[in-house]
């Protein structure tokens, strides 16, 4: 702020100004920071971070004989094997049965996997009771296991079970993976 500078009646000549020490106003800086701050959070896009919903079942304490279950038939199923190097495979037949040359293998795109769910759901005696059962081998990625659950909300799949391979499903996918990719 200036300062009105006073003569001094004693001496002649030229009248000098006091040099004060440097103290700069403060309040523009205060209203500039506001400003920036109000303009950031204007600015800014507050998103909400994008969760896929996976409802698992309750714990159930039951004896196995008591509890109750219904009988899923083969043509009501699809078994999918998700595999390394983004390698998937699929079949429907019993897991007992399952060889090499049952697994047959797609892809993740829109014309692979989802179309062949498709099919198979269409192709069901009971569509409603269409159940998908995925099985990742300790090869696949978390990223195949969320690709395959978004195919389950695209096809509108609401009956689906994570479980781990069989014995027999494991040695037929170790036989399949030594044909190269895409080599049915």
């Amino acid at each position: 702020m200036a300062e009105i500078q006073e003569k001094d009646s004693g001496k002649g000549g030229k009248v000098r100004s006091k040099k004060n020490s440097g103290k700069p106003d403060m309040t523009p800086m205060v209203d500039l920071g506001f400003l920036l701050i109000t303009f950031f959070m204007f600015t800014t896009t507050f998103s909400k971070p994008n969760m896929m919903k996976l409802n698992m079942p309750e714990k159930n304490d039951e004896e196995p004989e008591d509890q109750e279950t219904s009988e899923i038939k083969l043509s009501n199923t699809i078994s999918i094997v998700m595999g390394k190097d983004d390698r998937i495979f699929y079949y429907q037949q019993a897991v007992s049965d399952v060889t090499a040359a049952d697994l047959i293998e797609t892809d993740y795109s829109e014309n692979g996997i989802r179309a062949e769910i498709m099919k198979k759901k269409l192709a069901a005696l009971d569509s409603s009771k269409f159940t998908v059962i995925l099985k990742p081998t300790k090869e696949a990625t978390f990223k195949n296991t969320v690709d395959i659950l978004d195919e389950m909300e695209i096809t509108g799949n609401k009956l689906y079970a994570i479980v781990d391979l069989q014995k027999q499903e494991e040695d037929a996918y170790n036989e399949k993976m030594k044909t190269p990719k895409g080599g049915n």
